[in-house]
């Protein structure tokens, strides 16, 4: 009996000491799973977070890329545009008269919109660059008519010179063409006195030279009346003042542009 009596009592601590522990395993491991669940979701926060930052930085990069590629649109269009104007300009002395106008106008029009895509780049030196080569645009444009019909006759009068030596030749028409292209030259250095003293002689010249239509001639007496401007209009067999305007501040604006997509890509 005493030996069945102590096998109780030891069973009876031996329960007794295993519920604890087993309440004590039950709560290490529960806090072990609450801690891992803790650790995961802080980490899928950490995840999520990286995620919407990255999103972020793409997003970002991807407007810059874009306002760049507008910008390098918008400058390339302007410059196109003031390129084509300025050809025309060029092209204009060699074209029928009754286009020359419809085809000035388009061009200029063309700048003038493409102005307007420089102006909402938000780039304040390439906007003020960009003016600049509007307006001597459009000087071109006020020009270019008078200029064409000027440029035209000299050509036509220099076809029409001697082929040999026009300062000698005795032919009357080779003659006229070279003393009409040559008061031409000087028309707007003479003093307004000796330009009306000279304007029936220069008329007689144009005739003689058979190089021009009467209307020829009339449009070159209607410029002549005017000598402002006289040097743009002429242009220059080595240098053209109103063409050398333009190409420095075209020159300007290309500068400005290419810097300012260099800092943006920066």
């Amino acid at each position: 009996m005493a030996w069945e009596a102590v096998v109780a009592v030891t069973s009876a601590l031996t329960t007794l000491v295993a519920v604890p522990v087993t309440l004590v395993a039950a709560h290490w491991t529960r806090r072990s799973m609450d801690r891992a669940a803790d650790a995961a979701g802080v980490a899928g926060l950490g995840q999520s977070e990286a995620a919407v930052q990255a999103a972020r930085l793409q997003g970002r990069a991807g407007r810059e890329h874009a306002l760049e590629s507008d910008r390098r649109v918008a400058c390339t269009e302007f410059l196109r545009a003031a390129d084509l104007l300025v050809r025309t300009v060029r092209e204009l002395p060699a074209s029928p008269r009754e286009v020359r106008k419809e085809a000035l106008d388009r061009r200029v029009t063309a700048v003038i919109e493409a102005r307007a895509g420089i102006a909402v780049l938000g780039l304040a030196d390439v906007s003020s660059r960009a003016q600049d080569v509007l307006e001597q645009c459009l000087r071109l444009e006020r020009l270019a008519l008078r200029r064409a019909v000027l440029r035209s006759a000299i050509g036509a009068l220099e076809r029409h010179w001697c082929p040999r030596n026009p300062e000698v030749c005795e032919d009357p028409h080779h003659r006229a063409a070279f003393v009409a292209w040559d008061l031409l030259g000087g028309w707007g250095r003479l003093e307004d006195e000796d330009r009306w003293e000279e304007l029936d002689f220069l008329e007689w010249v144009l005739k003689e030279s058979h190089a021009l239509t009467a209307d020829e001639v009339a449009q070159v007496l209607e410029v002549a009346d005017s000598v402002v401007h006289w040097d743009e209009l002429m242009g220059g067999w080595i240098r053209d003042p109103l063409l050398e305007r333009f190409q420095a501040v075209r020159d300007e604006f290309a500068t400005a542009a290419r810097g300012s997509l260099m800092t943006a890509a920066g």
